[in-house]
């Protein structure tokens, strides 16, 4: 078991964290920019069109993961072994389930790949369904696997996942992008994705086993059933919000390809890969938190929870504001540098990308908190309403301007719903504080984003050198600017000195220091 404390245990997530997606990112740049080279755009339509079916199939999960891992905060902190390797086993068994489910769900989706892939070129055409099962069987596979993951991610141990996952992602980029410059095959391609992402599970079953041997110990171990009847609770809160989150944020594409084909799905895809990396980078940062954040909701004091959602919702903006002021004004320029100007899309494209880019990562922290917390239940059939109203706006407005109306769609849906009504759930049940403070902090916290930007903008309409250059000096603005006006403003906060506080903490602890 993990004895270690909650900033040794963040610390050892976050940097691990950060050097896995830091590698993936740079190898899946790489990966992706061989792949735009050697294979047709609407390869990248494809791509992105099946991983949106694939999602919308895993609603068979029923967003079992997230009270997987709050059933299990609680007998790791009690060292309860044998309640452990019983929900463990049970968990086991409902994913075998699901898998199948799965499986046989994507199965009945294969006589009808014509009409959900609109015009294909030939050659994708006739190779459609190999492409789609291997699809299928990558995402089939993974649930095989998935519920030994949250043990570690539930005992603060996360890193081990990390290491284990960099080490296969890097074979498995080596490899299919040998692959992509000697034989330009998208089938092979995605052959290799599959053998290493098994090898890869299979990996990190040997290491759940070895760091926790008590699961073979207890094989005969039952969920009592009070403690199941809790979990089915639990699980039917979160199948909504599966539900309903999976049709926010997966429609997209498929919304997309019905108003504007594949190639304009490929172009966006683009887009969705940097902003992904992005989003991927800073979320390993906030996952790493996680479970010392259920600790501390279960541990301390009621003025210790509002100190660390406070100074992690600042955190939250900190990071995200910045990386969506830096999007904003060098997206066009870095997609223009990386593979050419007729890949661009309109800055009002990246204006509102971006906005749910933001939008989707200020609920970070009210997410992490409501999950910790055991929260499954408020605001259940919320997110079916935000559902709907994204797929109704989605086709009237994507009817009318394209993939900006989609876009713009996808953020009133989540404005006029989950926005506004988590954080309230937190801060009434939980913090027991007027949540009219985060409505005011959010929208400072939004104003002071705007003043940014119409600096950043008004500086570099003067900048008149090579495209590298204007980015360099570009991005340079964007490093400065939102900073030091992040600083005047919140210098004085308690929540930006507790921030202050605890990176300190952390920064020690790296530097070996008591």
């Amino acid at each position: 078991m993990n004895e270690n404390s909650r900033i040794s245990n963040s610390l050892k997530n976050i940097s691990f964290g950060l050097m896995a997606q830091l590698i993936q990112m740079i190898l899946g740049f790489i990966c992706r920019t061989i792949f735009i080279k050697y294979l047709a755009v609407e390869y990248l339509g494809v791509n992105g069109l099946f991983t949106n079916v694939l999602s919308l199939l895993s609603l068979a999960e029923l967003g079992i993961g997230s009270a997987m891992l709050y059933a299990l905060y609680q007998p790791i902190a009690d060292k309860d072994h044998r309640k452990m390797a019983a929900l463990v086993r049970l968990y086991g068994k409902i994913y075998m389930v699901i898998a199948g489910v799965i499986a046989i769900g994507g199965l009945l989706f294969v006589p009808f790949l014509d009409n959900i892939v609109i015009n294909p070129p030939q050659k994708i055409a006739e190779d459609l369904t190999v492409i789609y099962l291997l699809f299928l069987f990558n995402t089939v596979s993974t649930y095989f696997f998935y519920f030994k993951l949250s043990l570690f991610q539930a005992d603060q141990r996360s890193h081990i996942i990390s290491k284990s996952n960099t080490v296969v992602f890097i074979l498995q980029n080596t490899v299919q992008i040998a692959v992509l410059l000697y034989y330009q095959n998208f089938i092979l391609y995605l052959a290799i994705q599959s053998v290493f992402q098994l090898c890869g599970n299979l990996v990190i079953s040997f290491l759940v086993n070895k760091y926790y041997p008590f699961l073979n110990k207890y094989k005969d171990e039952k969920v009592d059933a009070a403690t199941k009847k809790q979990i089915i609770s639990n699980i039917k809160s979160t199948a909504l919000i599966k539900i309903g989150g999976l049709l926010v944020n997966n429609t997209d594409n498929l919304i997309l390809n019905y108003f504007s084909g594949l190639v304009m799905v490929g172009l966006l895809s683009n887009y969705n890969l940097l902003i992904g990396l992005v989003s991927g980078l800073i979320m390993q940062v906030f996952a790493g938190l996680t479970a010392s954040i259920a600790n501390v909701n279960l541990k301390e004091s009621h003025e210790k929870k509002i100190e660390t959602f406070n100074m992690v919702n600042f955190a939250n903006f900190w990071v995200f504001g910045l990386a969506s002021v830096f999007m904003i004004v060098l997206l066009n320029d870095f997609i223009q540098l990386w593979i050419g100007a007729k890949f661009i899309l309109p800055l009002s494209v990246i204006l509102a990308l971006v906005f749910n880019f933001y939008i989707y990562g200020m609920q970070n922290a009210v997410w992490t908190f409501k999950a910790t917390l055991g929260y499954f239940k408020q605001g259940q059939y919320l997110i079916i309403l935000t559902a709907i109203i994204n797929l109704v706006l989605s086709f009237v407005l994507g009817s009318y301007l394209g993939l900006l109306g989609i876009l713009i769609a996808t953020a009133i849906a989540r404005l006029a719903t989950n926005a506004w009504y988590d954080p309230y759930i937190i801060h009434i049940l939980a913090l027991q504080i007027n949540p009219i403070t985060y409505v005011k902090k959010y929208i400072k916290y939004l104003l002071l984003l705007l003043v940014s930007l119409l600096l950043i903008f008004g500086i570099s309409y003067f900048l008149n050198f090579s495209l590298l250059i204007n980015m360099i000096l570009k991005g340079f603005l964007c490093l400065i600017i939102p900073n030091i006006i992040i600083y005047l403003f919140f210098k004085k906060d308690l929540e930006f000195q507790a921030l202050f506080k605890f990176a300190s903490g952390l920064f020690l602890k790296l530097a070996g220091k008591k």
